[in-house]
């Protein structure tokens, strides 16, 4: 029994899959070929290809690699986000508001210049700026949101690159002002207060107060 099993450890891996295996009466000759020989068994590597795992490859890529229509609206998020998280004022924020501050009789008479330089560097005033603001300037949050939402022009939600101002005036929509505002809709697929999917345009209906004839 023990010859035997010697014997088949000898056997190469070639032999196996070759299926050329040698009878009991050929141990001799494989003794004869070398004494100190011992079989060599090699597992063969296995190359595992992407058709294997469709689904686990497609979830995969999926994940790292998001179409570009994806990675362009996170980017625009990222960066509206970036400028809004500011935990204090820039240098450039600062240094107008000082300059408002000291021509100004006292702080409240600077609120709405100083709305205004807030959005000029960040496109719409929002709760978290308006704090930063707040005690920078020393008014109350109440009393620069009552400034804020008082003046159209004053944005307290986010807004698109270009801010459309229809005249929404009994007097423009005498003369078409209705169709005007309703061919902007249409060809933006927005309504009034929204804002276009790429963050271009926004709609925000105002009264002109009679500039519509005014002479340029």
């Amino acid at each position: 029994m023990t010859q035997n099993y010697e014997q088949l450890l000898r056997i190469s891996i070639q032999e196996v899959m070759s299926g050329d295996l040698p009878s009991n009466g050929d141990a001799s000759t494989d003794d004869q070929a070398g004494n100190n020989t011992q079989a060599t068994f090699t597992t063969p590597e296995k190359i595992h290809t992407q058709d294997e795992f469709p689904i686990r490859s497609t979830l995969a890529e999926s994940r790292l690699t998001p179409s570009a229509e994806t990675a362009a609206t996170l980017a625009k998020v990222e960066d509206r986000q970036a400028v809004d998280d500011l935990s204090q004022l820039s240098p450039c924020e600062t240094k107008q508001l000082d300059k408002l501050l000291a021509s100004a009789p006292y702080p409240a008479a600077t609120s709405i210049d100083a709305l205004k330089v807030i959005q000029k560097q960040r496109g719409w005033v929002s709760d978290a700026s308006l704090s930063l603001l707040s005690a920078y300037i020393q008014v109350s949050v109440a009393d620069l949101d009552s400034v804020a939402t008082f003046y159209n022009l004053i944005f307290r939600q986010a807004v698109g690159e270009v801010v459309l101002h229809p005249c929404d005036g009994i007097s423009c929509d005498l003369m078409g002002g209705v169709e005007v505002r309703a061919a902007i809709s249409q060809k933006l697929h927005i309504k009034p207060g929204e804002t276009t999917p790429d963050n271009r345009f926004t709609l925000i209906p105002l009264p002109c107060l009679g500039h519509v004839i005014k002479p340029r």
